[in-house]
């Protein structure tokens, strides 16, 4: 997710394995009693969430947001309470915990559901790789969340948490007929391939910083919402409600593969290890021109927006997406996404040794468009 490479200073990202298939039988009976409980998903055109969950899961690395409500005082000053936060925080951050969550499919809003999960991450987690110094705090964290939930933790995000981030978004100036047009140009960008059901959020969540999960969601402190924040930061929530979502176009092994052949371009090959020292690279550039186009077609970037985009995002080491966003207006209609890119490296635009010029191409087109 590109977003975070922008704001860097405000959060913690890490790369996580790949879960086997092979599951315990214990595990699958897990699985299918979660499955069984798991809600309807939300419908598609929510910019903003908030999740109980999460803002639990976060609550150890947050411990001083508790300690001034009277329901958590005689548990912030308990020294067992007190030794095994310390040891959660020792050994994972609230990024990978609810990555970890977000991974196994934990429910977002039900704390009974999350108690649940978290008492048995050993069975749910334990073919997960990067999740190891996590379950080696397993037992602490059991008993970290159950101390919270027995002194009112539900209700005490229900009255003071939840209203707090609901003002902030409450707050925040949503263009909704802006958001209508998005909705429907995403709609149109996945044709042939229809929208998921699920789609990538952004969850306003009680922490000072922001993190991305791996479902491509995006996990974010209620400050950013304030316009000057926002402003410096160079964030708009559009463009990111936008980006996340088209991380949910499909890329075939076909496609992955031919962008895997790029590695033996030379000018390709330093700028993607420059974006790789971000966290980002890869199929990054698919989403970016993607997104930077549909944004463009809506008004939300101009000439100079685009420009600028493409040459500061990640260091502007995204070097496919200038080629492929001045090559999007070419799509053929009924052609997906996955399809047109595979032609651009079938017709030799993306091909190994003529990136750095098709770049400059690019990147010359869309300065030309700049109103002096």
């Amino acid at each position: 997710m590109g977003i975070i490479a922008r704001i860097l200073p405000l959060f913690s990202n890490f790369a996580y394995g790949i879960k086997d298939i092979a599951m315990t039988t214990i595990r699958i009976y897990i699985l299918l009693i979660l499955f069984v409980l798991l809600p309807g998903v939300n419908s598609f055109g929510e910019v903003f969430n908030t999740s109980k969950c999460f803002d639990l899961l976060c609550s150890p690395q947050y411990i001083d947001h508790l300690k001034d409500d009277s329901r958590f005082a005689e548990l912030c000053v308990d020294s067992v309470f007190i030794a095994n936060v310390a040891e959660i925080n020792s050994n994972c951050a609230a990024s990978k915990l609810c990555n970890l969550y977000s991974e196994i499919d934990g429910d977002k809003d039900d704390i009974s559901k999350c108690l649940f999960t978290i008492q048995h991450l050993d069975s749910l987690a334990c073919d997960i790789e990067w999740a190891k110094g996590i379950l080696s705090v397993q037992p602490q964290l059991a008993y970290v969340m159950q101390q919270l939930v027995d002194s009112g933790y539900s209700e005490y995000w229900d009255k003071t948490i939840y209203p707090t981030l609901k003002s902030h978004i409450d707050n925040y100036s949503l263009n909704h007929d802006l958001l209508k047009a998005i909705n429907d140009s995403l709609t149109h960008f996945f044709f042939p391939q229809a929208l998921p059901d699920t789609q990538s959020k952004i969850y306003i969540l009680d922490i000072d910083n922001a993190f991305n999960l791996s479902d491509e969601s995006f996990c974010c402190t209620p400050l950013i919402l304030d316009p000057e924040i926002e402003k410096q930061l160079r964030l708009n929530f559009m463009n990111i409600y936008i980006h996340e979502n088209l991380h949910n176009l499909y890329l075939s092994p076909e496609l992955m593969a031919k962008l895997g052949e790029l590695d033996n371009d030379t000018f390709y090959r330093s700028k993607e290890s420059i974006a790789q020292k971000h966290g980002e690279g890869r199929n990054e550039a698919f989403v970016v021109a993607a997104e930077v186009y549909i944004s463009n077609q809506l008004g939300i970037r101009d000439a100079q927006n685009v420009y600028d985009e493409f040459s500061q995002y990640v260091d502007g080491s995204l070097v496919l997406a200038p080629i492929i966003y001045t090559y999007l207006t070419s799509r053929n209609h009924n052609e997906s996404y996955n399809d047109f890119l595979l032609r651009l490296f079938e017709t030799g635009i993306l091909k190994s040794g003529a990136i750095e010029n098709n770049y400059n191409d690019a990147m010359t087109s869309i300065q030309s468009q700049i109103k002096k």
